[in-house]
């Protein structure tokens, strides 16, 4: 009798096991088949170096320079410190980009090397500083 209630049991436990293991194969099968799905952003030193298609949508980061909006329009240049990416985009630039800080654009770069973006953001700074904080780092650059 305890046989026929293990039946059932073995029954869930290896249908469970089963579809944990179909979502991770899944998981994997995306991973491999997208190539940059995983990687966030590139860095302008890797678009240099890379020499990325036309035909291939990328995300660079860096920081701002340069910066010049006007009626929905913004050119820049993303910086890593060692190489630089021209951005042109057209839509509704973040209050948040500004020269200093550090951004995202994502899109097709060009021959001549500019990246004409489909999408722009900022990045958020990952250390929270206090005005007190702030006041206290201003005297010691």
């Amino acid at each position: 009798m305890q046989t026929a209630v293990r039946k059932p049991q073995r029954l869930k436990w290896g249908l469970g096991i089963s579809l944990i293991v179909a979502g991770i194969a899944a998981l994997a099968f995306w991973a491999v088949a997208s190539p940059g799905a995983l990687a966030y952003y590139r860095s302008p030193t890797q678009v240099a170096s890379e020499h990325p298609s036309e035909m291939q949508n990328i995300r660079v980061g860096g920081r701002v320079r340069e910066l010049v909006r006007s009626a929905g329009l913004a050119d820049f240049v993303l910086t890593d410190g060692k190489n630089s990416v021209k951005i042109e985009y057209h839509g509704e630039v973040p209050d948040t980009l500004k020269n200093g800080t550090d951004g995202i654009a994502e899109g097709h770069i060009y021959a001549d090397g500019t990246l004409r973006a489909t999408q722009v953001q900022a990045k958020c700074s990952s250390k929270f500083m206090t005005k007190q904080d702030k006041k206290s780092s201003i005297g010691k650059g």
